[in-house]
C-alpha cells in the first residue's frame, strides 16, 4: 500500500508539472534560418530539430526557409530579430553574403549558433558541424585506395561561395597532392544539384575525357553523375564517392547498397546538439564554442550495419514525433473539455511512453556509438594490414626487377647464340636457291624460309642493340654525309614497300648542300622504323611528307647548328595516351586501330637519335596526321668515335628492310606467286576462308591443304565479313592478332549471328598458353591451334569439323529413324535452337497436308529466303525437301509399330495421296514402304 501510494504521489507530481507546462507559454523563442529545404539532407536536419524541440517545452522553435537565396535569408533574419527571438541558429546559404547580418545579430546581444557552415567572422557564440576539411582529406585517402595510388579524378563541387564546398575542396586537393600519380583532371561546380551534376558529367563524357573516379561534394550530385554514366552507357564505370550518408530510399547509404556509388562519408546534421546547446545558452550554462561532429566512411563493408542503425534511430525518432503529436492532441482536448481525469490518464501514459522512447533512443545511440568504435578499430586494423601489404609489394617489386634483368640478360645471351644456327641455315639455303632444279612451289617455299630467317636475324640484332644501349655498350661511329642525298637514298630504298599500299612520299629540302656527321646504319634503322610505323597506320593512297631544314641555335656560334627532319603522314592522328607511350620499349598498349605493335623499333629510334646528341618529338599535326620531328646536330661532338676513313656510300636495299615489310617479297627474287585460289563457282569442293594479315602464312596454309578445297582470302576481320557476304564458306581459318578487327572479334560477331553461327571457325595464334586457348573457345571458336601449327593436325581438324555437317546431312537422308541427339551433336548453340524449333513446328503440323513453306516461315518469324539458305547449308536440302524428310522420318516408326496401312500412315504424316508418299519414300530411302515393312518384320 505504501509503495502504491509512493507511485501515485510520483505520478501526480509529474502530472502537475506537465499540466503547468501545458497552461504556461514558452519562455524562449529560438529562430532557425535554414538556407534551403530542397535537399533531403536539409529536410532531415529540420525534421530532427523539430523532433528534438519536443523535449524542450519552454522553447518555441521558429523555422525559416531561404530557398537557396542569400537575399531571402538576410530578409528572414531581419524578420526574426523583429519577432524578438532570444537565440538565432543559422545555416548560411553563402558565407560571405551572410556575414554582415549575423555580426549585426551577435552585436545586439542575441546569441548565434552557426550550424554546419562558418561565416567570415568570429562574431558568433557557438559552431556545430563536421570538419569539412577533414572530410575532404578522408575522401582523398579513400580515393587513393580505390585507385591503388594511380588515376584521374573528376571533382564535382557545391557552391564554392559556401564554407563546406571550400573546405571539402581544399582538404581533398591538399591530401591528394601526396599521391603524385593521382591527378584531379577537372573540377566542375555542381551547385549541390542532381541535374546540374548530371549535365556537367554528360558534357565531359561527350568530350571523350577519360577519368577513373568521381568525387562529389554530396550524394545528390554523385547520383546525378551516376545517372549520366548509365544514360550514356559508359563501360568500365569509374569509382564514385559522395558525402552526406543519409538513410532512406534516395540516400547515400542506399546508393552504396545498390552499388550506384562506391562510398559516402557521414555528414551529421547536428540538429539535436544545436537545441541542446541553445537550451544551455538560454539558461546561462557554459558551452563549447567549437563542436566538431565526427564522420565515418560508409562503403560496402559497413553500409548494411549503418543502414540498420540509422533505421532504428529514425524509427525511434518517428515514434517520439508521433507520441509528441498525441501529447499535443491530449493537451488540446484537456484545455477544451477540462476533463482533468482524462488529461491525467493521457499525460501519465504519454510521460511513460516518452521516458521509454527516450531511454530506448539513448540505449540505441550508445549501441550505435559502440558499433562505430568497433568499425573504426576494424578500419585501423585494415589500414595496418594494407601498409604491410604495400611494404611486401615494394620488396617483391624489387625482387621482380632483379629477376627480370637476369632473365633479360639470359635471353640476350641466348639470342646471340641463335646467330650461329641461323647462319648455318642461311648459308646452305642460299646455295640451294642458286640451283635451278626446283619447281615453282618448291622455290616459293625456299624463299619463304629465307625471308623469315632474315627477319629472325634482324630481330636478334635489334634485341642485342637494345641490350647494348641499356648497358651503355653501344658505340657511335660517324661518317660525313650530305643530308639530302642520304634521305633521298633512304626513301628510294623504302619506296618499294610503300608502293604496295599506294602510299606516296615527298621529300623537300631547303638547302641540298647541308652536310654533317651521322652513324649511317643507326639513323637508317631509325628512319625505317618511323616509315614502317606510318605505313601501318596510313590507309591506301595516303601521303607522307619529309621536310629537311637547318636551325641555328645561336647566332654567335657557327658550330651550334641542327638539322630538323619533319616526317608527317595524312592519317587521323593518335590519342594523347598513345603519343605519350609510343617510344616505350615492349609496350603492348600502343594500338594502331586494333593492331598491337610489340617490336622495339620506335624505342631504338629514340635511343639512336639521342646517342647523336639529338632529340625526337611526336605530335598530332593539325590538318594532317602524326608528325615526327628529329633534331640532329650538324657537327660531331668530341665524345663521339668517328669511323676511320669511312666514306658515305649510297644505301642499297638490305636485310634491314626485311623486318619492316608488309606482305612484301624481296625484289631480287622476282617472285610471281602461283595463284592457288580455286575460283570455279560450280565446284563441289568445300569452301575455306583464310583470314590472315601475313601473306606468307596464307600461302603456307593453302599449300598445306592442297587442292581439296576452294580457297577465299581476307587480310583481317573487316575484309572477312565482306567476303562472307558475297560467298559463304564452309569453314573459316583465322589468325587472332590482326588490324581493324582481330580474330576473337570476328568469331564473336559470326557466332552471335544466326545467319553465320553454323560456320566452323579454327583460330590460329602465336599465343599458345591455356588461358588464351580458353579465351578463344569461350568466344565460340570450334578449334584453337597455336603457331607454329602442324599441317597434318590442321587437316584433321578441318576434316572433323566438316564431318559434323555431313553427319547432319546423312541423318535426313538415311532410312534409319534413330533420332539424332541435337543437344549432343556438337552444333553451335544457336543452330541447336534453330533445328529443335523448326522440328517442333513441323511435327506439330505433321498431319496437315496443306502445311507449306510460307506457314513454316511465319511460325519461325524468319524470311523464306533466310530459312532456305540456313537449311540448305546445314542439310543440303531445300525447305520443301526438309519438310518431306521430316514427315518421312516420322512415318518409319508408324510403319514398324502402328499396324496401320500404308495409305493411313501417308495421310497421318501429311501426304495428300499414298502414291505421292510412296514416290517420295523411294526417292530418299531407295526402297518402297512395303519393302521397308518386310525388312523390319
Amino acid at each position: 500500500m505504501k509503495t502504491r501510494f509512493s507511485v501515485l504521489v510520483f505520478l501526480c507530481s509529474h502530472l502537475v508539472c506537465l499540466f503547468n507546462s501545458f497552461i504556461s507559454f514558452s519562455q524562449y523563442k529560438v529562430g532557425f534560418s535554414q538556407c534551403s529545404t530542397t535537399h533531403e539532407w536539409r529536410k532531415d536536419q529540420i525534421k530532427q530539430m523539430q523532433i528534438e524541440s519536443a523535449l524542450y517545452p519552454d522553447i518555441e522553435l521558429i523555422i525559416k526557409d531561404a530557398k537557396n537565396s542569400s537575399d531571402n535569408q538576410i530578409t528572414q533574419i531581419e524578420s526574426l530579430i523583429n519577432e524578438g527571438v532570444d537565440l538565432l541558429i543559422v545555416s548560411a546559404n553563402e558565407s560571405k553574403a551572410l556575414t554582415p547580418i549575423i555580426e549585426k545579430v551577435y552585436k545586439r546581444g542575441i546569441p548565434v549558433i552557426l550550424l554546419e557552415r562558418y561565416i567570415e567572422s568570429n562574431y558568433y557564440t557557438s559552431y556545430i558541424g563536421s570538419n569539412n576539411y577533414k572530410i575532404g582529406t578522408e575522401a582523398a585517402k579513400y580515393a587513393s585506395k580505390l585507385l591503388n595510388g594511380k588515376g584521374e579524378v573528376i571533382e564535382i563541387t557545391g557552391l564554392l561561395e559556401t564554407w563546406p564546398a571550400k573546405e571539402r575542396q581544399k582538404g581533398f586537393k591538399e591530401e591528394i597532392s601526396n599521391y603524385p600519380e593521382i591527378r584531379i583532371k577537372k573540377s566542375i561546380e555542381g551547385e549541390w544539384s542532381f541535374s546540374k551534376s548530371e549535365r556537367e558529367i554528360s558534357n565531359i563524357i561527350n568530350s571523350n575525357v577519360s577519368f577513373d573516379l568521381i568525387y562529389a561534394h554530396n550524394d545528390l550530385m554523385a547520383l546525378g553523375a551516376v545517372n549520366s554514366l548509365k544514360e550514356l552507357k559508359v563501360q568500365n564505370r569509374p569509382f564514385v564517392i559522395g558525402i552526406d550518408g543519409l538513410n532512406g530510399e534516395f540516400g547515400g547509404i542506399q546508393a552504396v547498397l545498390d552499388k550506384n556509388i562506391d562510398a559516402t562519408f557521414l555528414y551529421p546534421t547536428g540538429s539535436e546538439l544545436a537545441l541542446q546547446i541553445a537550451d544551455k545558452i538560454l539558461k546561462g550554462e557554459p558551452v563549447k564554442r567549437q563542436n566538431i561532429l565526427e564522420t565515418i566512411v560508409i562503403d560496402s563493408t559497413n553500409a548494411k550495419i549503418v543502414k540498420l542503425l540509422s533505421g532504428q534511430i529514425e524509427s525511434f525518432q518517428q515514434n517520439l514525433e508521433e507520441q509528441s503529436s498525441k501529447l499535443n492532441f491530449q493537451i488540446s482536448k484537456q484545455q477544451s473539455q477540462q476533463v482533468v481525469l482524462m488529461l491525467t490518464i493521457a499525460c501519465l501514459f504519454l510521460i511513460v511512453v516518452i521516458i521509454y522512447v527516450i531511454y530506448r533512443n539513448f540505449q540505441n545511440k550508445v549501441n550505435a556509438n559502440l558499433n562505430l568504435i568497433t568499425i573504426n578499430k576494424e578500419i585501423e586494423n585494415q589500414n595496418i594490414q594494407i601498409t604491410k601489404k604495400n611494404d611486401e609489394l615494394i620488396y617483391f617489386g624489387n625482387q621482380l626487377e632483379q629477376t627480370l634483368n637476369t632473365k633479360l640478360s639470359f635471353f640476350t645471351i641466348v639470342s646471340h647464340e641463335f646467330k650461329t644456327p641461323l647462319t648455318l641455315i642461311k648459308g646452305p639455303l642460299e646455295n640451294l636457291m642458286e640451283k635451278q632444279v626446283f619447281s615453282k612451289h618448291e622455290q616459293f617455299i625456299l624463299k619463304l624460309i629465307y625471308r623469315n630467317i632474315l627477319k629472325l636475324l634482324h630481330l636478334v640484332n635489334q634485341l642485342m642493340d637494345f641490350r647494348k644501349i641499356e648497358r651503355k655498350k653501344l658505340e657511335l661511329y660517324l661518317s660525313k654525309v650530305n643530308f639530302f642525298n642520304f634521305f633521298k637514298d633512304v626513301i628510294n630504298s623504302f619506296s618499294l614497300i610503300l608502293k604496295q599500299s599506294n602510299i606516296s612520299i615527298t621529300l623537300e629540302c631547303q638547302n641540298e648542300n647541308i652536310e654533317g656527321y651521322l652513324d649511317v646504319e643507326k639513323i637508317q634503322k631509325a628512319i625505317y622504323s618511323i616509315l614502317m610505323d606510318i605505313q601501318i597506320r596510313t590507309p591506301d593512297f595516303g601521303k607522307i611528307y619529309i621536310k629537311i631544314s637547318e636551325i641555328n641555335l645561336s647566332s654567335n656560334q657557327s658550330n651550334n647548328q641542327e638539322v630538323l627532319i619533319e616526317i608527317v603522314d595524312t592519317n587521323t592522328g593518335l590519342t594523347q595516351e598513345k603519343l605519350d607511350t609510343i617510344f616505350d620499349a615492349f609496350n603492348e598498349n600502343v594500338r594502331f586501330g586494333d593492331y598491337f605493335k610489340t617490336v622495339l623499333g620506335l624505342n631504338l629510334t629514340k635511343e639512336f637519335v639521342e646517342m647523336h646528341g639529338g632529340r625526337i618529338l611526336v605530335e598530332n599535326e593539325k590538318g594532317f596526321g602524326v608528325k615526327f620531328s628529329l633534331y640532329l646536330p650538324v657537327n660531331k661532338d668530341s665524345n663521339f668515335i668517328e669511323r676511320k676513313e669511312k666514306e658515305y656510300n649510297p644505301i642499297e636495299p638490305s636485310e634491314l628492310l626485311i623486318d619492316y615489310q608488309k606482305d612484301f617479297h624481296i625484289v631480287n627474287f622476282q617472285e610471281i606467286r602461283t595463284p592457288l585460289i580455286n575460283t570455279q563457282g560450280g565446284s563441289s569442293l568445300p569452301v575455306i576462308l583464310v583470314v590472315e594479315d601475313i601473306a606468307d602464312i596464307r600461302d603456307f596454309i593453302r599449300i598445306s591443304l592442297g587442292n581439296k578445297y576452294v580457297f577465299l582470302e581476307a587480310n583481317n576481320g573487316v575484309e572477312a565479313i565482306e567476303v562472307i557476304k558475297d560467298r559463304e564458306p564452309d569453314l573459316i581459318i583465322s589468325d587472332v592478332m590482326m588490324p581493324n578487327m582481330n580474330g576473337l572479334e570476328l568469331v564473336h560477331l559470326l557466332k552471335s549471328d544466326i545467319k553465320t553461327c553454323h560456320i566452323p571457325i579454327i583460330l590460329l595464334t602465336a599465343w599458345g598458353e591455356l588461358e588464351h586457348k580458353l579465351e578463344g573457345l569461350d568466344y565460340g571458336a570450334d578449334a584453337y591451334l597455336p603457331k607454329p601449327f602442324n599441317s597434318k593436325l590442321l587437316q584433321i581438324r578441318i576434316a572433323k569439323l566438316l564431318e559434323l555437317r555431313l553427319k547432319l546431312i546423312n541423318h535426313y537422308h538415311s532410312i534409319s529413324d534413330n533420332q539424332m541427339d541435337i543437344e549432343e551433336s556438337g552444333l553451335n548453340k544457336m543452330d541447336k535452337v534453330f533445328l529443335l524449333k523448326i522440328g517442333r513446328i513441323i511435327e506439330s503440323s505433321i498431319d496437315n497436308e496443306n502445311f507449306n513453306v510460307e506457314e513454316l516461315s511465319n511460325k519461325m518469324g524468319m524470311s523464306r529466303t533466310y530459312i532456305y539458305r540456313k537449311i540448305k547449308k546445314m542439310t543440303d536440302m531445300s525447305i520443301s525437301e526438309f519438310i518431306i524428310a521430316t514427315r518421312l522420318k516420322k512415318s518409319l516408326e508408324l510403319l514398324r509399330n502402328s499396324g496401320k496401312s500404308i495409305s493411313e500412315i501417308a495421310y497421318d504424316v501429311g501426304f495428300k495421296t499414298p502414291s505421292y508418299y510412296t514416290r517420295c519414300f523411294k526417292n530418299i530411302f531407295k526402297i518402297t514402304p512395303s519393302e521397308y515393312i518386310e525388312r523390319n518384320k
